[in-house]
């Protein structure tokens, strides 16, 4: 019930989204840690930037969620995956913590997604506070459920999937954050940058093109 809560309201061709492809190829080769693999994500470590310290791991719960819907601070794309970030900023003045293309949280077990993001996600934190932001992301792996609560690897990693490089490119003028719009929970403009986005990752994690429909609707976002 508790993990109800927290994705009730998304649109129902998001979460279709996540759903296994029928047209998969069956001896197509998943990039590590995305579609049908079962190995280990490849990446760099992401370090967060100096002043900003973590006050927990990262995870999933309501009270994260409620903050940040009451406080306007949803950040990130699509939904499939969604995670807790809760952030102290150890000094006198804003940090703006800036998420690269290719970030991935890993899950803990082969039972729960992956997560990442495919373009710039920004994360203003101000001077001597504990911010908490919901981190909306892809799911990785169609097959397996959403993260709830502590089922996320603490470290994140910034991984390369060379398909994506192509989604990244078209998206990094694009507003299609949540944050581009206010950080505001439902907000219209983000579920539909949020819905092309999942369709368009998926594509492409199955090694398909983006399917014209799609890629009309990404080329029709409005720039930043």
């Amino acid at each position: 019930m508790k993990r109800l809560l927290l994705y009730i309201a998304l649109p129902a061709l998001l979460l279709n989204a996540c759903k296994p492809m029928a047209d998969k190829e069956p001896i197509y080769q998943f990039e590590k840690g995305f579609g049908d693999s079962k190995e280990h994500p490849s990446g760099r470590p992401f370090s967060w930037p100096e002043g900003i310290r973590l006050l927990d791991k990262p995870n999933s719960t309501e009270d994260c969620f409620y903050d940040s819907k009451k406080r306007n601070r949803f950040h990130g794309h699509s939904g499939g995956v969604q995670i807790c970030l809760n952030l102290y900023n150890e000094t006198n003045a804003p940090i703006q913590v800036k998420l690269p293309p290719g970030l991935m949280f890993e899950a803990k077990s082969l039972k729960v997604q992956n997560g990442f993001i495919v373009t710039w996600v920004t994360i203003e934190v101000p001077p001597r506070e504990q911010y908490f932001a919901t981190l909306y992301m892809v799911c990785a792996n169609t097959d397996r459920s959403s993260p709830y609560n502590d089922e996320i690897e603490e470290q994140a990693i910034v991984t390369d999937h060379p398909a994506l490089r192509e989604l990244a490119e078209l998206l990094k003028n694009k507003k299609c954050n949540f944050e581009d719009y206010g950080g505001k929970y439902l907000d219209p403009g983000a579920l539909a940058a949020t819905d092309l986005i999942t369709l368009a990752a998926k594509n492409l994690i199955y090694g398909k093109p983006i399917r014209p429909e799609v890629m009309e609707g990404i080329l029709a976002m409005p720039e930043r």
